[in-house]
């Protein structure tokens, strides 16, 4: 069977960031009370077991009957009455230490899955990855954070809980709170924080290239885009240093807007000078360059502009009677 379905978070670094012990909730059954069943095999009296191990080593897949048990540590789970049978011809199974449980790799990753379908049962909106080119957010992660985030301490929250059910319902409640309405995600969809392609979110600059020795930088934006939304290339023309209170003509910018064709594909500005004042990009944006060095051509910016309104918030009232 295959999925197109995704989990947000991985089950390494993300939820140790939630819970630095987690390792430490790897509950397994002792079993004991193993007795001679014939020859070189022994059984207990187990309860359902997934995976066998002995002294914390595990012991590997099930084999398929009881007749098929030939080898040291082969173990077979007979359903029917819940009894367990190991193989060992060195000494009884009760000189080691015996546990059952669910492999914890496979258990992490299982409720991991689990977790971000609730997510996406949780959510009015769809969860859009920032795979591409100049899409995925500084930490080079797929999802907002938010995302990844609640991802990971709903999962712990369900590794936790057999063990503790305090801690795991405080976890919940980092993320999911229905007394409140405070947790990530009940702010996420009352609108107080927004995924990366939300409609609405303001107008945002980032660094594409900056030379080493380059001080200046875009240090305001204001507008509302003529456009649904654009990624404007704004780039440095001629270099030079723009000092305040001293004329500049020679530090000069261009910008290149969508097209039909692609994005930044239409130049909108060419060679403007830089004077520090809101300057014309395109798509009714303006942007305020700082003074400084502007030390090479390569220098370039990105100017997201959108003017979409988030149309996804659900808005939620009380009524008494």
């Amino acid at each position: 069977m295959s999925t197109v379905e995704v989990a947000y978070s991985n089950t390494t670094t993300d939820l140790v960031g939630i819970v630095p012990d987690l390792a430490s909730y790897d509950q397994k059954n002792l079993l004991t009370n193993w007795a001679v069943f014939t020859g070189n095999k022994y059984y207990t009296q187990s309860g359902f077991v997934s995976q066998l191990y002995m002294n914390g080593n595990e012991l590997g897949a099930a084999q398929g009957s009881l007749g098929a048990l030939t080898e040291n540590n082969e173990w077979f789970y007979d359903s029917g009455p819940d009894i367990t049978y190991v193989y060992n011809s060195n000494n009884s199974p009760n000189e080691d230490r015996m546990e059952a449980g669910i492999d914890w790799e496979t258990l992490k990753t299982r409720v991991n899955n689990e977790q971000a379908e609730r997510l996406r049962s949780f959510l009015p909106f769809p969860i859009v990855s920032r795979k591409g080119v100049g899409t995925a957010s500084a930490s080079s992660r797929d999802y907002d954070w938010i995302i990844i985030k609640s991802n990971a301490t709903l999962t712990c929250s369900e590794l936790v809980r057999p063990s503790n059910p305090e801690l795991a319902d405080e976890l919940e409640k980092r993320i999911i709170d229905p007394e409140t309405n405070l947790g990530l995600l009940d702010l996420l969809v009352k609108g107080r924080y927004h995924l990366w392609n939300q409609g609405e979110r303001q107008n945002q600059v980032r660094v594409i290239s900056a030379n080493g020795s380059t001080t200046g930088d875009i240090v305001d934006i204001r507008g509302e885009s003529s456009v649904s939304w654009d990624l404007i290339k704004v780039k440095i023309n001629a270099t030079g240093t723009i000092t305040a209170g001293t004329a500049n003509t020679s530090v000069k910018f261009d910008s290149y807007i969508g097209g039909s064709d692609g994005l930044k594909t239409v130049q909108s500005a060419s060679a403007e000078v830089i004077n520090c004042n809101f300057q014309h990009i395109g798509n009714n944006i303006e942007v305020r360059f700082s003074p400084g060095v502007y030390n090479s051509t390569s220098d370039e910016f990105e100017v997201e502009c959108s003017n979409m309104e988030d149309s996804k918030q659900i808005k939620v009232a009380k009524l008494w009677r």
